[in-house]
């Protein structure tokens, strides 16, 4: 089992012995997941990691979690909550003002009234 530089942040991966388990090259596996083999090496010996899209595709491949193969821990999943938050939906003045339209629209308002009064 490789382990990643940074234990912290990913702890073990098991890429290799996964594919060594079914009997796959590096070329095999490289060719199904449409990378390169050296992108295969990379990862087996933890210079470079796979993206979380390659790597929900490996864990499907292997057919194993993805907590299984990035910690190599299968109770991990049975530990994490979901938790629904009750304010989901925001309402549209919420949505403004979050993303800034609110600001836009009084300046707008504003700079609209300068100029009637301007004009007037």
């Amino acid at each position: 089992m490789e382990i990643f530089k940074d234990s912290g942040c990913f702890g073990s991966i098991r890429i290799k012995e996964e594919r060594e388990k079914r009997q796959w090259t590096q070329d095999y596996l490289a060719e199904t997941l449409n990378v390169s083999r050296q992108a295969i090496s990379k990862w087996e010996v933890g210079s470079t990691y796979p993206d979380i899209d390659r790597l929900v595709q490996i864990s499907n491949l292997f057919d194993i979690t993805l907590d299984s193969l990035i910690k190599g821990d299968d109770s991990l999943k049975k530990s994490i909550v979901i938790t629904k938050n009750a304010k989901a939906q925001t309402n549209v003045w919420e949505f403004m003002r979050s993303t800034g339209w609110m600001m836009v629209i009084a300046i707008i308002y504003l700079v609209t009234k300068m100029i009637i009064a301007v004009f007037s």
